[in-house]
């Protein structure tokens, strides 16, 4: 022990130093870590890795539970529309606009919380569920025929399924 630092040695010596120390170092051992929102090449469409756009994931929630288990609907927008934007900031270019009372289902938000990756219901009477209340097996990239993308977080409320 003596090829070993200083304050290894100090360390080592001090049981309840030795544990905290390999807590500590264990702690930032992952040997299976869980999903960290990488791309997966094998499910994500080509508009997915083009500049300037941020798929909307489904099934973020688990296997158990629908692919975008959260339902929305458009209440803030007054008179005029609301952009449905191909990445989760301001300057992400415009998919399509939608006007109050459009539905949505809420995927996954932004990590700052402020942009919602949303699918949008068609037509105002609709049954069709865009292919979001199966459940996946693991998180992927909305690929379905609705149309996704991101809207700010502060022009909708979320509603009961």
């Amino acid at each position: 022990m003596t090829d070993l630092p200083r304050y290894l040695v100090a360390m080592l010596n001090h049981p309840l130093r030795a544990l905290l120390g390999t807590v500590l170092l264990l702690a930032g051992c992952d040997v299976d870590p869980p999903n960290r929102n990488t791309l997966d090449t094998a499910d994500v469409s080509a508009t997915a890795l083009d500049p300037g756009t941020v798929a909307v994931r489904i099934g973020e929630s688990g296997p158990a539970f629908d692919a975008c288990a959260i339902r929305a609907v458009v209440t803030e927008a007054g008179d005029a529309t609301v952009p449905v934007r191909a990445a989760p900031f301001d300057e992400g270019g415009e998919t399509v606009r939608v006007a109050n009372g459009t539905r949505l289902y809420v995927c996954t938000r932004s990590i700052d919380q402020r942009w919602l990756g949303v699918v949008v219901v068609p037509g105002t009477e609709s049954t069709d569920d865009c292919g979001l209340q199966a459940r996946v097996e693991r998180p992927r990239s909305y690929d379905g025929p609705c149309i996704s993308g991101w809207v700010p977080r502060a022009l909708v409320r979320l509603t009961a399924n």
